[in-house]
């Protein structure tokens, strides 16, 4: 039963985090002034 408790935690997370690059690329893509920073970062990181 933890294995399946395991499992689903990094599945839930995997997914938040390509929700969060995903949603950043799209904030990279409109320009917006905050995410300047970060879109510097996320072009060295292979996503």
């Amino acid at each position: 039963m933890k294995k399946y408790r395991w499992f689903i935690l990094v599945a839930v997370f995997f997914v938040c985090l390509l929700l969060w690059t995903q949603m950043v690329n799209v904030m990279c893509d409109q320009d917006v002034q905050f995410f300047s920073g970060i879109c510097t970062i996320n072009k060295f990181i292979p996503w």
